[in-house]
């Protein structure tokens, strides 16, 4: 089998730390280090300007996959709406992973069929009360991997949109405490060695594009 190298943006976060461990041959371009990953490129924001200079030194390494993992949550109610709080939410889940991939595109830094996979999630698919701007930008950023997968297509670069669940975690118990109306009773959860196994598949895998796949 090939070596394959994978790229990670926003690497940072309890489940992107752990699915490092799928590959020895996996970059971070992220605000934090971490040990796990095999090079770290911190970011001081992501700005064009920061995440263009990142970018110029990795010119001469190719990569198979990247995945953007970039996201914030917060409770919020379009009965109530705040156009602060959902600027705040639309640009780190939707508008900073455009700029990303845009940015990759131009550089050049993607192998022959790579592909670009936007981290999005299964709340993008339903309808629920207290987070919906977080559902709005997800279910935007799986619209926008599509029409991306479609304007890419003839430079062989794939796009593809993993919807991620409730992961057995930190993260998702904090998540979980911060919506009150949210009835835990029906959560069901996925085991993150699962979505680890399936994540690494679809690595292997240089068919799939324009997908939104659920893990």
């Amino acid at each position: 089998k090939k070596k394959m190298k994978n790229l990670f943006f926003g690497g940072s976060s309890e489940i992107s730390i752990k699915l490092a461990k799928i590959s020895h041959d996996i970059y971070n371009i992220s605000r934090k280090r971490n040990k796990k990953f095999k090079k770290n490129f911190i970011l001081k924001d992501y700005s064009e300007t920061e995440l263009s200079k990142k970018l110029k030194l990795l010119k001469k390494t190719k990569f198979d996959n990247i995945m953007i993992f970039n996201g914030i949550f917060g409770q919020s109610f379009l009965s109530n709406y705040s156009h602060k709080e959902f600027r705040k939410i639309l640009n780190t889940n939707l508008e900073t992973p455009l700029l990303i991939s845009s940015l990759c595109i131009s550089e050049k830094i993607l192998n022959k069929n790579g592909c670009i996979y936007f981290v999005s999630s299964l709340a993008s698919t339903k309808p629920e009360i207290g987070n919906a701007y977080y559902a709005l930008s997800k279910n935007a950023l799986n619209y926008a991997s599509q029409i991306l997968n479609m304007e890419q297509k003839k430079r062989c670069i794939r796009f593809n949109s993993i919807l991620l669940g409730l992961i057995e975690s930190k993260m998702s118990d904090k998540l979980i405490n911060s919506i009150p109306l949210i009835k835990k009773k029906e959560l069901k959860f996925t085991n993150l060695d699962k979505v680890k196994k399936r994540i690494k598949n679809l690595f292997e895998d240089n068919n799939i594009n324009g997908k939104i796949i659920k893990i």
